[in-house]
This record gives C-alpha cells, sequence and structure tokens, in this order.
C-alpha cells in the first residue's frame, strides 16, 4: 500500500466522513410526533413504536481502518488525525448498532455521562445541574420570565442571514427551515437549519447567532482553510463536548445565557441520568412538563435523549450531557489560560473542530505555523481585555458566601418591616 503524506490523509477522510451523520441515522421519524399528539388530542395515551431506516456506511469503515494504520502514534498532528478518524469510526459502530446496548456503550465513550466527575473539581456535572436547577428556583421572577410574545422560523432566519454576512460576506452560510428537526436550530459551516415549526423569543435570536453561527459555522469554515489538517473542518463526535461548551461559555459571556435556557440544559443532565437508571419516554416526558416546559418540548426534549433506542427507555444518547460539561470545561480553561498567560493556547479553539485536551497536543504545531491562525473570530473573543475583566469579577464572587449574604440582606428587611 501506497504511503500517503498527512495532507492526502486527511483529505481522503473528509471525503469519507462528510457522508457520516449521526443524527439523521439515529433521530425518531418525524411521524412519530405527528401521530402521538393526534392521539393525544383524542384522549389516548399511544404506544410508541417505530423503526430506524439507518444507512450502512460498512466501506467507509473500511477505508478509514485503512488510513488509520498509516499514522505515526507519536507525531502530533498524526495524533490529532487518528483520534478523528478513530472517533467517525466509532460513529459509524453507533449507526450500525442502533437499538442495541452497544450504541449506549459507544455514546458514553464519545460524549460522557452525568455522573463523571470534572476535571479539578470534587462534583460531578449532574451534581453541578442540581445545583443549578436550585438556583434557576431562587432568581425565577415574573420579570424575568416575560416570553409574551413569540417569533416565526422565518423572522429568525432573516435575522441570523442578515448578521452572518456583517461577518462571514461571501462566505455566508445558506440558512434553511427543516420541518423534521428536533433542535430547534443546528449549524454547518455550509448550511444551518432551524424548525420550521418552532417558535422563538427575543432571547433566542442572539443566543442562536452566538452559539450556531458564531461559534459551530465559524470554527467549521476556519477548519476549511486548514492546509494539512482539513479533518479540522468535520464535526467528529470526540469534539462535541468542546464545541458545545465554547458554544454555551460564548452565551455566557456575551450576556446572552438567560436563566430559562441555562434551566433547560440542567433538566436535560437530570434527565439522562434518570434514563441510564431505566426511565422510559414517559417518564422523561412527565419529568419536563413537571419542571415548566410544553408538551411539544417535552416531547422533543424525551426523543432528543432517546435517540438511537426507543419510547420504552433502556438505551440512551448522551450528548445532550456535552452542553453543561463542556461550559464548565471552556470556562475553567479560559481561568488557567488567564492565570497562567498561555492565553495565546486559546486561538487553537477557533482553527477548526477541536478537543479541549488537541490544544496541547497541537500547541507546537500552531507554533510552527503548520496549523492555518483563524480567519474568523468572535466579537466576544477580539475584546480581551472585556473578557478579562468579566472572569476576574467571576473569580472574586467565588469567594462570597451566600449564606451570609442572605441572613445580612434578610435582617435589614425584617428591621425595615418591624
Amino acid at each position: 500500500m501506497k504511503k500517503r503524506s498527512l495532507e492526502e490523509i486527511n483529505t481522503q477522510a473528509v471525503s469519507v466522513v462528510k457522508e457520516i451523520r449521526i443524527l439523521e441515522n439515529i433521530s425518531w421519524p418525524s411521524t412519530v410526533e405527528k401521530e402521538y399528539f393526534q392521539k393525544i388530542l383524542k384522549g389516548h395515551k399511544p404506544v410508541i413504536k417505530f423503526a430506524y431506516a439507518t444507512k450502512r456506511f460498512d466501506s467507509h469503515k473500511v477505508e478509514l481502518e485503512k488510513l488509520l494504520s498509516q499514522l505515526s502514534k507519536e507525531e502530533a498532528m498524526h495524533v490529532y488525525t487518528a483520534s478523528t478518524i478513530q472517533s467517525y469510526i466509532n460513529a459509524i459502530d453507533m449507526i450500525h448498532s442502533v437499538g442495541t446496548n452497544r450504541f449506549q456503550e459507544l455514546s458514553i465513550q464519545e460524549y460522557g455521562r452525568p455522573n463523571h466527575k470534572l476535571f479539578g473539581s470534587e462534583f460531578s456535572h449532574l451534581e453541578n445541574a442540581k445545583k443549578i436547577l436550585k438556583a434557576s428556583d431562587e432568581f425565577e421572577h415574573p420579570y424575568i420570565c416575560d416570553f409574551s410574545k413569540e417569533y416565526s422560523a422565518q423572522e429568525l432566519k432573516t435575522f441570523l442571514k442578515k448578521e452572518s454576512k456583517k461577518v462571514f460576506s461571501e462566505y455566508c452560510p445558506e440558512f434553511v427551515l427543516d420541518k423534521n428537526m428536533t433542535a430547534k436550530a443546528s449549524a454547518g459551516k455550509l448550511k444551518i437549519k432551524i424548525r420550521k415549526d418552532a417558535k422563538f423569543t427575543k432571547y433566542d435570536f442572539n443566543q442562536l447567532l452566538i452559539h450556531e453561527v458564531m461559534t459551530h459555522t465559524l470554527t467549521g469554515l476556519n477548519g476549511e482553510t486548514q492546509s494539512i489538517l482539513k479533518l479540522m473542518g468535520q464535526s467528529a463526535p470526540r469534539t462535541t463536548k468542546t464545541q458545545e461548551g465554547l458554544a454555551t461559555f460564548s452565551e455566557v459571556i456575551t450576556g446572552n445565557m438567560d436563566l430559562p435556557r441555562l434551566k433547560r440544559l440542567a433538566l436535560r443532565v437530570v434527565a439522562l441520568e434518570m434514563a441510564l437508571a431505566g426511565a422510559n419516554f414517559y417518564d422523561l416526558y412527565d419529568f419536563f412538563v413537571t419542571n415548566g416546559q410544553t408538551s411539544k418540548e417535552s416531547f422533543l426534549s424525551s426523543t432528543r435523549i432517546l435517540r438511537g433506542g426507543s419510547a420504552e427507555g433502556g438505551i440512551v444518547f448522551t450528548k445532550d450531557g456535552t452542553y453543561l460539561e463542556g461550559l464548565i470545561r471552556i470556562h475553567s480553561f479560559f481561568r488557567w489560560a488567564f492565570k497562567t498567560k498561555n492565553l495565546d493556547m486559546t486561538h487553537l479553539l477557533f482553527c477548526g473542530k477541536v478537543d479541549i485536551n488537541d490544544l496541547f497536543t497541537l500547541g507546537q504545531a500552531y507554533r510552527e505555523q503548520k496549523i492555518t491562525p483563524p480567519k474568523f473570530l468572535p466579537h466576544w473573543y477580539q475584546e480581551l481585555d472585556l473578557l478579562s475583566g468579566k472572569m476576574a469579577f467571576s473569580i472574586l464572587l467565588n469567594g462570597i458566601d451566600l449564606n451570609g449574604v442572605e441572613s445580612h440582606f434578610s435582617s435589614k428587611l425584617l428591621k425595615s418591616a418591624a
């Protein structure tokens, strides 16, 4: 077999993996939702049954395994390429194993699970999710939850397209309305899909712009500019935790993470643990409804977690845990980078699709200009002086005892009422 260069291996790998789309092959058929609500309206509790129409990617797997065998286990850029190719092989195995325990095992391997402890912390992200839910109860207020006006998918599309052109110009992606999605929006580097029947609040506009366009699309476009590591333009499962973490961190740091959004992320983590413990569709649906979601959103939230499985439960897709865990990881990484004067390492987050551990593996290659610097950067990252101020203030607040604060102000309130 002819020995290929690293660039050739990446080019060939991209041509293979661009056809492998996990969500398209593991999501419940769109007809399930329609049939479900039709029966609910008639007063029936439907038994949800369906079959997956998954594709086979056997020849793709064979080709990827051939490419994998040509890579070094020592050279950093080879290690990145090999890890990404292996992640796509796992994705193929996941697609091929829908409806089996193997599917869940691979999902946990790629995306993690709620009871995993975060590095540098004694807490799991399940415990952190529960803390967020407790805090959300303390901060909920009628003035915060004013969603009286809703906007259509077409209105959101118009907004995103206009704002995206300001940053990407001729590289601006295509925006399409899709009736078969479970998420409200999903971004690739060339196309951004918006759920056609979804309704959006005023907060969704900037959230989706920051999260989907200025993170997922932006890193995908920057990955496309790489001359050697062309796989940096592809969304492998192994990069999901960092990608979603960077996207949610972007929401927080720009002030676009509202309380209901943060609560939704935490609810998903708790629901994942319920599903891993055996909860079925109706258990999850009731959990989401009880915690304030509409019937439609509760249905979609439950099906997201049981993708690759069935309504009976027992098989879980754990991707929805990556948002909250990734957020904490990225926040911790930026704190470390500021404190240790390694802020230059954060540039690699925007060069393409990477896992946070790749920043250490690829650091030398980036300094040697073997990795192309990001062509596009989000506005918040271009204002690092403002970012450093926010990060420094958040560290200061970590040392404040909120129980003491509550006692202090509550005593004053009692005195004023006396």
